[in-house]
């Protein structure tokens, strides 16, 4: 329905078009490479992107390469030099936010890897949550939960700054106030328009202050390694309240922030015994989308921790955002609660 949608209003313009509908859940780069090769034969003038984040991400990739020399893991590496062609982004979830951001995330054979620039950004973005009303509840939940994952992320991380705070504690709140009432019934409007711009302020907030180990931990046990694959938000959620758990001794305040943001009553509480609250709001809000809270349950086996954590290192640029030093230790110690669904202090 969205692409017919989107596709009456080109005819409608008097834009020709042609529909490339290859894209997949978590691109890998050669199916971003073969957008590219599509774009490029076409000599199309510029690109739409609709859909979920990774459809957006490999139109973004197609969009470069239309004004740019050489291939996607090339400018993964070394970047690239002339501004990208006209690039209009639709989502089609409120998870991603990657109509508003300067990344396109790529999978190759051993690691997700990230197309990182200021050019990135589309010329529009148009974020209708009509489009979203399809999503099956635990697209919902998966997409929902990432929206939540980019704002506490972008919200910890050392590049966060006042502007990306204030926008990052709104997300949050709209996720509280809105994403159980999506997951439950898709077609309440007003928890869909909630969440689309809960996902928008999120795509803001993870463009400018960027992701920290939440994400690294969840590329940790879908590396093509482990052979499990899982979608995004899903993948980062599981680990993320042991992730919250790490972090909150190195940010008291903004963690009990996050709680009360939450819904936690911190009242009459230490600002420590309020800032450890917050991964228990989140587990929460998982246990009531039916996501998993423990890495037993998604079928990771304990004798990949060490692995696990070494995984997580091998994405400096989280670990450099993170408020909290990452080390292999405190990494395989995550994981272990990660593991059993249990934080430290319930061992």
């Amino acid at each position: 329905m969205a692409q017919h949608k989107v596709q009456e209003a080109l005819d409608a313009s008097g834009i020709r078009s042609t529909v490339w509908d290859e894209a997949e859940a978590e691109p890998s780069a050669e199916v971003g490479q073969r957008a590219i090769a599509f774009a490029r034969a076409g000599r199309f003038d510029g690109v739409v992107g609709l859909g979920g984040g990774s459809a957006m991400d490999i139109a973004k990739g197609a969009a470069v390469s239309l004004t740019n020399e050489g291939d996607l893991l090339g400018w993964i590496k070394e970047g690239f030099k002339n501004p990208l062609a006209p690039l209009a982004l639709c989502p089609t979830t409120a998870g991603t936010g990657s109509e508003v951001s300067d990344t396109a995330v790529f999978a190759t054979p051993e690691l997700k890897v990230g197309l990182v620039s200021s050019m990135l950004y589309p010329n529009v973005a148009i974020v209708d949550p009509q489009m979203t009303v399809s999503m099956p509840a635990a697209v919902t939940a998966n997409t929902g939960i990432d929206v939540l994952c980019h704002a506490i992320e972008g919200y910890q991380s050392i590049q966060a700054n006042p502007l990306t705070d204030a926008l990052a504690i709104e997300s949050m709140r709209l996720v509280n106030q809105h994403l159980r009432a999506a997951y439950c019934n898709g077609t309440d409007m007003e928890a869909r328009e909630g969440m689309a711009l809960a996902s928008l302020l999120a795509g803001i907030v993870m463009g400018n202050a960027d992701t920290t180990i939440g994400h690294a931990c969840g590329y940790a046990f879908v590396y093509p390694a482990t052979k499990l694959h899982y979608p995004h938000g899903y993948a980062i959620a599981v680990t993320f309240p042991y992730v919250m758990e790490y972090n909150a001794v190195a940010q008291l305040e903004k963690h009990a922030t996050i709680a009360e943001v939450l819904g936690e009553n911190t009242e009459g509480l230490s600002l420590r015994d309020a800032a450890f609250l917050a991964p228990v709001a989140f587990k929460k809000l998982m246990v009531d989308l039916d996501l998993p809270t423990s890495l037993k349950a998604v079928d990771v086996e304990k004798d990949m921790i060490q692995m696990l954590a070494g995984n997580v290192l091998k994405s400096p640029n989280h670990c450099r955002r993170n408020p909290r030093e990452v080390t292999e230790d405190g990494m395989i110690t995550l994981f272990e609660h990660a593991y059993e669904g249990k934080f430290g202090w319930e061992s």
